[in-house]
């Protein structure tokens, strides 16, 4: 645990070790001081002892050489008025013991609380030579030193851990106003870090290396809090474009509806060659502005957030299908060939997002296979479903793979054809692989093709048909007579130009047509007997309280059958979408091709 501190905190360590480093300065000189006291005490007492054998050594060595123990003992009185002494021992020459002399009151001491000089006696014989005789042991007592020795260790070390203990406090307290104010510009950055940016900065008066930290400090807070602030004005504004285009949605919308209706009807009702040919080219620019409106309110919807992921079990089958249906006319118009695998699977997704993914991956490789063949594949591995969609178009260069998830960003169309569209496609599967959490990648050869693949988690069981309502099932099971003036269609929009438009469209092309701008009105003609439908074509957005959700199921109500229904809509969030798929309901944006109206109208009838 400390050692888990000291490796987080620079104060600690700073302080430890400056506290550290001042023990040992301290610490080190008190013990050699300590041990010279010892020693030189010690050293004062041996002195002190041979200086006592000194005094009686010739003539102990004169008693020792008489053989004279009395003598002796004569010779050592004088010790007596040696400080400390404790006993005198004579030894022969042999190391027996010739005499013992005893201060007295005086025991026995050990080894540990006494001093002993050793002298050597001797004396000179007849002749003149010095001969040894024996030793002199003089022994003072230690005990008084020994406790002096104490004392002054005692001594000494109180005022060394005094010292040391002043010296660690000033050492702390040093480096604490070198390392506090760091820590407390760490917590600032910390804090500022977590983006709480009304942080006070510490030592904003210092004229040190630490104030001019301080004032790098508050810099880099200002900019914090400048930064936070163009950050929330440019998420201000991009959510200000998010509203306004899902507000304009519609209102954009409306008139591209008007103006490719009455541009087909101008084609088809054409009295000369050159008039038919301007009403095309009006009707090819109105088909540009319809994706290119397509795009940009994709985009931003998904870049606002205000897509929605309805997740559900759905069978790979179906929606292979589906792409085969929507995208199979175009490659064949253009000399493609598109397949799509047997594979039989159900995966957990979102029906609507996941077809709009793959969709744009299979336009995006029509547009840019000129000859070949465009592949929709599944491949199961581990827990997913790998859908690709292979081409043999042009292919992506190596150092291009990144980039073409850019917006506006094309491949092989310099000179910006728009039948190649705007460069936004894969800009949105890139975002919707986001919001699906279904991780897209690339593989290309450049001159042989592409291939994208989207994983797709498996799902637990394999998904269930929707169960059929009693009306649903009455509806399939009435039989219906054959058309031969044309489909009876009842349209239903608040827009007196779009209505216009789809009337007149749907009445050239041969079917009975019946057009409302209201709920209320159309729900009283029918009950009138003014009209009778086979299809609805309902706009979603009638007026604040009426969608074309609700008027179908009140239509419903009324005839006591389900008749298909078209539900068209320049601004149609997923959960409607999914609703309206639920109860068997066609969905499709606005502005509605049409070819696809009309395809769609005559269509439905026989395949309800």
């Amino acid at each position: 645990m400390p050692l888990a501190v000291l490796s987080k905190s620079l104060v600690a360590r700073t302080t430890v070790m400056a506290a550290l480093l001042a023990s040992i300065l301290i610490a080190v000189p008190m013990v050699v001081l300590i041990q010279a006291d010892v020693r030189s005490t010690r050293a004062e007492l041996a002195i002190r002892a041979e200086l006592a054998t000194k005094i009686v050594l010739d003539d102990v060595a004169n008693a020792l050489w008489d053989l004279d123990p009395e003598e002796a003992m004569t010779a050592l009185a004088p010790l007596r008025s040696v400080d400390a002494f404790a006993e005198a021992v004579v030894l022969g020459s042999y190391g027996e013991r010739f005499a013992l002399y005893r201060k007295p009151g005086s025991g026995l001491l050990s080894d540990e609380s006494s001093t002993t000089a050793v002298a050597a006696l001797e004396h000179l014989d007849r002749i003149g030579n010095k001969r040894a005789v024996g030793t002199l042991l003089v022994r003072l007592d230690a005990t008084p030193t020994n406790a002096t020795i104490r004392h002054d260790v005692t001594l000494l070390s109180g005022i060394g851990v005094g010292i040391l203990l002043l010296v660690v406090l000033g050492v702390v307290w040093a480096a604490r106003g070198v390392t506090a104010p760091i820590a407390a510009m760490t917590r600032t950055m910390t804090d500022l870090a977590a983006g709480d940016v009304s942080v006070a900065v510490p030592g904003r008066h210092r004229d040190d290396e630490i104030g001019r930290m301080a004032t790098a400090l508050r810099i880099f807070r200002q900019n914090a809090i400048d930064l936070r602030q163009a950050k929330e004005r440019a998420e201000q504004a991009v959510a200000s474009k998010a509203k306004f285009m899902a507000a304009a949605s519609h209102d954009l919308r409306q008139p591209a509806q008007s103006l490719l209706m009455l541009t087909a009807l101008l084609r088809t009702t054409a009295k000369t060659p050159d008039v038919a040919d301007s009403a095309q080219k009006i009707e090819q620019v109105v088909m540009n502005l319809k994706q290119l409106l397509d795009e940009l309110l994709e985009v931003s919807r998904l870049d606002a957030g205000g897509v929605a992921v309805t997740l559900g079990t759905h069978e790979i089958g179906d929606l292979f299908q589906a792409l085969d249906t929507q995208f199979g006319p175009l490659a064949r118009n253009k000399g493609l060939t598109l397949s799509v695998s047997p594979l039989r699977a159900s995966v957990v997704t979102d029906r609507v997002l996941l077809l709009r993914l793959l969709g744009n991956l299979v336009d995006n490789a029509i547009r840019y296979t000129a000859s070949g063949s465009i592949q929709i594949v599944g491949l199961e591995v581990g827990g997913q479903i790998l859908l690709e969609v292979r081409d043999t178009g042009i292919g992506i260069p190596e150092d291009r793979l990144d980039a073409i998830w850019e917006e506006f960003h094309q491949l092989g169309n310099p000179e910006r054809n728009r039948d190649n569209g705007i460069g936004l496609g894969l800009s949105i599967v890139k975002r919707l692989s986001t919001v699906l959490n279904h991780p897209v990648k690339v593989r290309s050869v450049l001159g042989k093709g592409s291939v994208f693949a989207v994983s797709v988690p498996l799902a637990a069981e394999p998904a269930r048909p929707p169960e059929r309502s009693t009306a649903q099932l009455e509806a399939t099971a009435i039989p219906q007579a054959p058309k031969t003036s044309g489909v009876a269609v009842l349209v239903i929009d608040d827009d007196p130009f779009v209505l216009n438009g789809l009337t007149l469209f749907l009445a050239n092309e041969g079917h009975r047509v019946h057009g409302v701008s209201n709920a209320d009105q159309g729900l009283r003609d029918v009950q009138d007997g003014l009209f009778k439908p086979d299809v609805i074509v309902a706009d979603y957005h009638l007026s604040a309280n009426d969608t074309g959700l609700d008027f179908i199921n009140r239509l419903w109500t009324l005839l006591g059958i389900r008749i298909p229904a078209i539900l068209i809509s320049g601004r149609l969030d997923n959960a409607v979408a999914h609703q309206a798929a639920d109860l068997g309901i066609t969905v499709v944006a606005k502005p509605i091709m049409p070819d696809l109206l009309s395809q769609l109208v005559t269509e439905l009838p026989r395949t309800r």
